[in-house]
């Protein structure tokens, strides 16, 4: 039996049984193994079986900053296993894996892709990336004129499919309603700036989309200190206000988050007793505008100090991910099961020397649906 015999009698839908199991970065490589190979791969029934497959084995993902000889500032991407960590121990060592490094001082994230600008001078026209941080591929996106204060927002619509960039084009001039808006995977890709935005006056939050919503906290729009929530459909385009007073006194150390598929926020202090507290805010109802509060006291751990974490997600195992601030070595991300009232910790290893922050996004999944890598 010759070669070609051979590989014809493995049926295809067992070689992409294998490949489905295989690290992103050994199935991109596949590609280059012939036309056949690159057909199977880039066909959406392998697509959706891999993302299928990556959903039940989610990872953390690191965006690690640092400065470059040239004090060029770069984004080093890690991921690592998210460990279910015995009853029976209180601590893990796992090594994060490397996978590229990018130009830039901050980005956006949103179902597993990236998004982000390579740094330029205000009022330039500047070059936002869009990438998958593990396989290393990304795709320029038009030119557009950004000021340094301007934020960008990447929104995921799990009904079609489909990734949208909000950005707030003029920061500089408040109140903020100047938004423009670009739809990737669209025949003629291009930003447009027929987006109705609310007025406000600042961020006073990172994004996070949720079930195709973009929420992000803001200044009040006057003077009677009631913090709002914007929400952005991605998949409509149309945006809501939120009131959110309950996070009034709470924003320096506030951080959204995906709670069970419901907004969250959650802040980390400490109580008259000195333990420290987690206490977070989850949206119920959007339309009644319903908030409930939760409160949980920490199990005491040398390891966890109130200055040194900040609440990174939650996974969906239901568990808290708290990762330090600091990236002295060291390095830790912490589980809280509410339920169990049970904490442990892991030292992530890997990350080299040099680090100024380190950022932790929680349940990273894998997700071939992205464009080939185009050069720079």
């Amino acid at each position: 039996m010759n070669r070609a015999d051979n590989s014809a009698s493995i049926p295809i839908d067992l070689i992409l049984e294998i490949l489905s199991r295989l690290p992103s970065k050994s199935v991109g490589r596949f590609h280059c193994v012939s036309k056949l190979w690159q057909s199977m791969l880039s066909c959406p029934y392998f697509k959706e079986l891999y993302l299928t497959r990556s959903s039940a084995r989610p990872r953390l993902l690191f965006v690690v900053h640092s400065v470059g000889e040239e004090k060029e500032e770069e984004l080093h991407f890690y991921s690592s296993s998210q460990p279910r960590i015995p009853y029976d121990k209180s601590s893990l060592v796992v090594a994060a894996d490397y996978h590229t490094t990018f130009p830039s001082e901050r980005c956006n994230y949103a179902s597993g892709l990236i998004c982000f600008r390579v740094k330029g001078c205000s009022g330039e026209e500047a070059m936002t990336l869009i990438c998958n941080p593990i396989t290393g591929q990304y795709a320029e996106l038009p030119k557009v004129i950004m000021y340094i204060p301007s934020k960008a927002f990447l929104g995921f619509d799990p009904i079609d499919k489909q990734f949208k960039i909000l950005v707030d084009h003029h920061p500089s001039f408040p109140p903020r309603d100047r938004h423009i808006i670009l739809t990737l995977g669209v025949p003629k890709l291009g930003w447009r700036s027929d987006i109705c935005c609310p007025k406000y006056y600042g961020y006073l939050s990172e994004g996070i989309c949720i079930s195709g919503v973009i929420y992000y906290l803001v200044c009040p729009r006057y003077s009677k200190g009631v913090y709002e929530i914007v929400c952005f459909d991605v998949r409509y385009e149309e945006f809501k206000v939120i009131e959110a007073q309950c996070f009034y006194n709470h924003h320096q150390t506030l951080r959204l988050i995906n709670y069970k598929g419901k907004l969250g926020g959650i802040t980390g202090n400490l109580n008259d007793s000195g333990a420290i507290e987690l206490r977070m805010w989850v949206l119920h109802d959007a339309e009644k505008q319903e908030w409930s509060e939760y409160v949980y006291t920490l199990p005491e751990n040398d390891d966890v100090k109130l200055h040194d974490f900040t609440v990174a997600g939650m996974t969906t195992r239901g568990e808290f991910v708290l990762s330090m601030i600091d990236t002295f070595k060291p390095f830790y991300v912490f589980y809280f099961n509410p339920e169990k009232n049970v904490l442990r910790s892991v030292e992530i290893q890997g990350f080299g020397e040099d680090v100024s922050s380190v950022k932790v996004f929680v349940d990273h999944v894998e997700d071939f649906n992205f464009f080939k890598r185009e050069s720079s």
